[in-house]
């Protein structure tokens, strides 16, 4: 009389339970299963469990049959612990309800067989969500993995294209001073430094590939020693650009006037004239030299000059009104930008 008792209590015990389980041996033959796993298992295959092994099979070949679907496992993260799925297997229905639910079948020892049945209706939307940002994360890092490449190949580009203009302003520096040496007959007092120049040069010219910008803090004092051995006095008038872009495109500007000043005109003296509104730098660049000029074809410099201005946001013009002027407009970005990356 206890034991039957004792039976009936655990039987509405188990069936109190929210979830299906279900304990059987290992051939299948139930031991005790609860009526809601019976509910459910009548749902999805027609017929209550007579055979849990069977009754599992019939959940892993289950076809969808319009009170229920079996779902896919994609968005699941792996179980390490289940690898080959032998003592722990899962699987995933969602009812006409919309409710979902986990079967999931355990060895308990070498005599007893689990099945459990759980609904994580919230856990799968969830779960799915994750799956679901995962996948536009990875394809998000995909397509900015693309544009970094794209944006190392225009930097590279850009240091590129600085580089050539470093050197043909060096070329040009050389051939001025040479030229001036011979000139006025100082060749040979000058010879040691013009064989240094040209193959500084000359070495440049052949390694382009590995060349860079003249580093900020000798910007100046390599202008004003270039301008000084070709003749050529620069004089800046006004406040200089604080930001490291800024101040680089400024000095490439002065270099190719600089070069295109005394090589044309004769000049001995350029001078920079810089101001400022709100947004930008206002510079013109002007030269004190004897040679009337009404027109100007630009040249390589000029060109990769207004090249590397223009991907940067600035501008150039070039004024003819019987002198050459420079006219370049450099905006503040670079200045905001710098400002930023020291707060």
């Amino acid at each position: 009389m206890k034991k039957k008792t004792s039976a009936k209590m655990i039987k509405k015990a188990i069936d109190s339970y929210p979830g299906g389980i279900c304990f059987s041996a290992l051939d299948g033959r139930v031991i005790l299963v609860n009526e809601k796993m019976n509910q459910l298992m009548l749902e999805l295959t027609g017929h209550t469990i007579l055979n849990a092994k069977v009754a599992w099979e019939e959940l892993a070949n289950f076809a969808n049959n319009g009170k229920a679907e079996k779902l896919n496992q994609s968005w699941l993260p792996k179980d390490p612990d289940n690898e080959n799925g032998s003592t722990h297997q899962q699987l995933f229905f969602r009812f006409s309800d919309s409710s979902v639910w986990r079967f999931e079948l355990r060895f308990l020892d070498s005599n007893t067989v689990q099945i459990e049945a759980a609904e994580i209706t919230e856990l799968y939307r969830l779960s799915e969500e994750l799956y679901e940002n995962t996948i536009r994360l990875q394809d998000m890092q995909k397509r900015q993995k693309a544009l970094l490449d794209s944006i190392v190949e225009v930097n590279l580009n850009k240091e590129i294209l600085a580089a050539k203009m470093h050197i043909h302003d060096e070329l040009g520096h050389c051939l001025l001073a040479t030229t001036k040496a011979i000139t006025e007959d100082r060749l040979a007092e000058n010879a040691d430094v013009l064989r240094e120049n040209w193959n500084s040069s000359i070495h440049d010219f052949s390694n382009i590939s590995t060349v860079w910008t003249v580093p900020d803090s000798s910007l100046q004092s390599e202008l004003m020693q270039v301008a000084e051995l070709i003749g050529c006095k620069v004089t800046f008038l006004g406040e200089q650009p604080k930001s490291r872009k800024a101040l680089q495109l400024l000095y490439a500007a002065v270099r190719e006037a600089l070069t295109n000043a005394v090589r044309h005109t004769d000049a001995t003296e350029l001078t920079v004239k810089i101001k400022q509104d709100k947004q930008r730098y206002h510079i013109e660049i002007s030269d004190n030299g004897g040679v009337s000029v009404s027109s100007i074809t630009e040249g390589n410099g000029l060109s990769a000059l207004r090249q590397r201005l223009e991907q940067e946001g600035a501008t150039l013009k070039v004024l003819c009104d019987n002198s050459v002027s420079l006219l370049v407009d450099i905006p503040f970005d670079f200045d905001e930008v710098q400002k930023g990356g020291r707060k």
